[in-house]
């Protein structure tokens, strides 16, 4: 019985590593674009400062990554992917969906924790959520590495309902939608130093761009569907 199981298998097992493994690596080169990105549009930002500290460029652990640049970097790396193994950019876009949205809310609760994209002075302290600076300054601040936290783990519980129902393409559309529109929200809350465009903050505009990009995505694939 074992030897009819194996032999009736064993025709299957190529495609089954493939299906398996697949998606680990598009993932893999997807991260490793999306933090590529993210650090080398860090240093563009502030250019002037790293040009002064060459060497500065190699401390990664002093932190230095921007968001919005990770998001660029993944949707490209994935993009390339795709296209060199002539694979599908929906498929692989539906299964990296959900974890995309659990790393977004990990990098908020990193930011928590580290005191980064701290948020408005406040007058009183805000229940629970108070949000810190990197200063280690006593200024109470709006929450808003937890509110982009929280909303990221909405945004992945709203993932896993919405998978399986709806069609291929979307689900990966719809995740770079809502992480980039919390992204966009929260924003207006900031006050670490960003570079400003017309009276905004880069960070603002390029989540607003991203979020409508992910809007239209959602439109394009559900008219073609």
């Amino acid at each position: 019985m074992l030897w009819l199981i194996a032999s009736e298998t064993e025709p299957d097992i190529a495609p089954r590593q493939r299906i398996i493994n697949d998606p680990v690596i598009a993932g893999a080169v997807t991260l490793a674009a999306g933090l590529f990105m993210a650090r080398l549009t860090f240093l563009l930002l502030h250019s002037e400062y790293y040009f002064a500290r060459p060497l500065e460029i190699l401390y990664l652990w002093q932190g230095g990554l921007s968001g919005i640049g990770g998001f660029v970097g993944a949707l490209i790396g994935l993009g390339i992917y795709v296209r060199v193994k002539g694979e599908s950019f929906a498929v692989h876009a539906d299964a990296l969906a959900i974890p995309g949205a659990i790393i977004a809310s990990s990098c908020w609760l990193g930011c928590w924790l580290d005191g980064c994209a701290y948020g408005i002075p406040l007058e009183n302290q805000f229940p629970l959520l108070t949000g810190f600076d990197m200063f280690n300054s006593e200024t109470l601040r709006w929450p808003t590495q937890a509110v982009g936290a929280i909303f990221s783990l909405f945004s992945v519980g709203a993932l896993i309902t919405l998978k399986g129902r709806l069609p291929q393409g979307n689900l990966g559309v719809v995740s770079l939608s809502l992480i980039t529109t919390g992204a966009f929200v929260v924003s207006f809350f900031r006050s670490d130093p960003s570079l400003l465009i017309a009276g905004f903050r880069i960070d603002t505009l390029a989540a607003l761009g991203l979020a409508l990009l992910g809007i239209g995505g959602i439109l394009i694939v559900t008219r073609n569907k």
